[in-house]
C-alpha cells in the first residue's frame, strides 16, 4: 500500500478526491477487467513511466483506442487500480474491525489482510510498493482517502483493545498504527526486492512481536539489564 512520508495519513488528514471512472455506453465488464489486469502486468514489470497504452491494450487483447473508452490515460488506470483494489481490502477490513474477536486477534488479521493481498501478486507488489510512490502527486492523488480509511481500522481496534484493559493504558494508538503499518510495509518492500518466495514474517509473527516486546518472557527489561551487571 502505497503511503506518504512526507504527510500525515491519519484520519484528521482530508481524503483526496476520488477518481472518477468513465462508463463508456455498452460498456464491456470483462473487457475492462482485462484492461486492469492487463495494466496491472504492464505497470508491474516495466514501470509506470516506461508502460505505454499501446502495450497494455495488447496483453489485454483489446485495440489501443478502446482502453481509452474505459479510462483517461495511464494516471486514470492506475488510479482505478489502486481505487478498486484498496475498496475490496476495506470491504474485508470493515467485516474484520466488526467481529467480536479479541483486539490481538483482529490486529492480526488486519495485518495479514496487508500482507497477504500485496504478497500474492509481485506485480500487483510492484506497482504498490514503488510504482505508486515514484511520484509525490499521485500518492497524494490516489492512496490517502483509502490509506486514511484503512488506519482507522487499526486505530479503532487499538482504542477498543485499551478500553478493554487487551492493551495498556497509555498505548498511543496513533504510534501503534505506524508501527503496525510501517513494519509490515517494510517487510514487503524487502520481499519485493529480494526475490525471495516468500516475506520473512507473517501477520502473526508480526504482531505477536510487537505484542510482546523483545523482553524474554517473564523479564522487564529493566531485570534483564541488572542481570547483565551482577558479578559472575
Amino acid at each position: 500500500m502505497a503511503h506518504s512520508a512526507h504527510r500525515d495519513a491519519l484520519p484528521h488528514a482530508a481524503p483526496a478526491a476520488a477518481v472518477e471512472e468513465r462508463a463508456p455506453f455498452g460498456a464491456d465488464p470483462e473487457k475492462r477487467r482485462r484492461i486492469l489486469k492487463a495494466a496491472v502486468r504492464t505497470f508491474g514489470r516495466r514501470g509506470f513511466h516506461e508502460a505505454r497504452i499501446a502495450e497494455i491494450a495488447a496483453a489485454a487483447k483489446v485495440a489501443e483506442g478502446t482502453v481509452y473508452l474505459y479510462f483517461r490515460n495511464k494516471e486514470d488506470l492506475l488510479g482505478v487500480v489502486f481505487d478498486e483494489s484498496m475498496e475490496d481490502v476495506l470491504e474485508k477490513g470493515r467485516s474484520l474491525a466488526r467481529s467480536k474477536a479479541p483486539a490481538a486477534e483482529q490486529l492480526t488479521a488486519l495485518v495479514d489482510l496487508h500482507l497477504q493481498f500485496i504478497g500474492s501478486d509481485r506485480d500487483l507488489a510492484s506497482v504498490f510498493q514503488i510504482e505508486l510512490r515514484r511520484s509525490a502527486r499521485l500518492v497524494e492523488r490516489f492512496s490517502r482517502s483509502k490509506l486514511v480509511e484503512y488506519f482507522r481500522l487499526l486505530a479503532d481496534v487499538l482504542r477498543a483493545g485499551i478500553a478493554s484493559g487487551e492493551f495498556r493504558r497509555n498505548l498511543e494508538p496513533r504510534l501503534a498504527v505506524r508501527i503496525l503499518f510501517g513494519a509490515a510495509d517494510e517487510i514487503l518492500s524487502e520481499w519485493l526486492l529480494s526475490g525471495e518466495k516468500k516475506p520473512i514474517a507473517d501477520a502473526k509473527q508480526l504482531v505477536g512481536t510487537l505484542l510482546r516486546g523483545f523482553a524474554a518472557p517473564g523479564d522487564s527489561l529493566k531485570v534483564a539489564a541488572r542481570r547483565r551487571r551482577k558479578p559472575q
